[in-house]
């Protein structure tokens, strides 16, 4: 037909598509919150509220934050089917309360709710989700061990490099360093996998690295340990075996003296609760990071966000 993309774009958007006749009955998005001045309590403006489908609230809910062109929206996913129940472009508590008030008395139906380690997500789930169990994402906080760990490795590449002469000739010494260098570099990647996960060149690799740099051998295991912690299979375990184990390892992070892990501790401890209730309901964020991922190969396979709101209809039709 030799149609250059951009008719057959603009054919979709104002023929083939019922997006011209959806704003004019007022179905696209019907529902606005309202941006309050906070000194003279007056309205500033009105933000649409792309997504409120109650129909799509069920049992097990994820809450995430997504990028979407240059903006920020949260996204309220059901864990089972992977439908927007809420998309809105806000990522502030009280917005974010106004929003979900168009769910309904639907909202009662949650009975567990999985977030991340945000706290305008958690007061969000507190105050709107009262009856429900809320659960820190499994994948966030490995996450949060995990960068630990990789600070452990930069903070021995810096003290290599500051061996290293400026503006001189390397020595014998000096190519000893810069092989270390590279070691470090290779591990980079390999220190978030298991060791199950190794091919035989990667387990040299790594056992070279173990033998010359033993702080990051002894952060690795403690960081294994913990992720080994939040396997599907210790769902089966009893909530105090569950506390005593992280106890323990609490002990095993004391004891190595590696102070890089004290912060990652205390954060631990500040929403231990919330992290355990994984074990009682085995709920992620995986439906609402996959979902992210979906949305954002549908923006690549679509050329980007040339006209945001007709891409956060497609969006809303698509998904929810």
């Amino acid at each position: 037909m030799h149609l250059k993309p951009r008719v057959l774009y603009c054919w979709y958007k104002n023929i083939l598509s019922d997006y011209k006749e959806d704003i004019k009955s007022g179905k696209w998005v019907k529902d606005k919150i309202d941006i309050i001045d906070n000194d003279t309590g007056e309205i500033i403006k009105q933000k649409p509220v792309y997504i409120a489908n109650s129909d799509n609230i069920g049992s097990d809910m994820t809450i995430d934050d997504k990028q979407i062109g240059k903006d920020t929206f949260t996204i309220m996913t059901n864990h089972k089917t992977g439908k927007i129940a809420l998309l809105v472009e806000t990522i502030k508590g009280n917005e974010l309360k106004e929003a979900a008030k168009y769910l309904g008395d639907k909202i009662n139906q949650i009975k567990n709710i999985s977030s991340d380690m945000s706290p305008t997500y958690l007061k969000f789930c507190e105050e709107m989700f009262p009856d429900s169990t809320i659960i820190i994402d499994k994948f966030h906080v490995v996450k949060h061990v995990l960068e630990v760990l990789q600070s452990i490795r930069l903070k021995i590449k810096n003290q290599l490099l500051e061996k290293l002469p400026k503006g001189k000739k390397l020595n014998k010494e000096n190519s000893y360093i810069l092989s270390d260098l590279e070691l470090l570099k290779r591990s980079k990647y390999l220190l978030m996998k298991s060791q199950s996960d190794w091919n035989d060149y990667q387990k040299e690799i790594m056992k070279t690295v173990f033998f010359k740099f033993n702080e990051l051998k002894i952060a690795y295991n403690l960081t294994e340990k913990f992720k080994q912690r939040f396997d599907k299979s210790n769902c089966k375990k009893h909530r105090l075996t569950l506390e005593k184990e992280l106890f323990k390892w609490y002990d095993e992070v004391e004891n190595s003296k590696i102070i890089e892990f004290k912060s990652v501790i205390r954060l631990i401890e500040k929403h231990e609760n919330r992290i355990l209730n994984y074990f009682s309901n085995a709920i992620t964020n995986a439906k609402a990071e996959n979902m992210n991922a979906k949305i954002q190969r549908f923006i690549i396979n679509n050329y980007g966000i040339r006209d945001k709101d007709f891409a956060l209809y497609r969006i809303a039709n698509y998904f929810s």
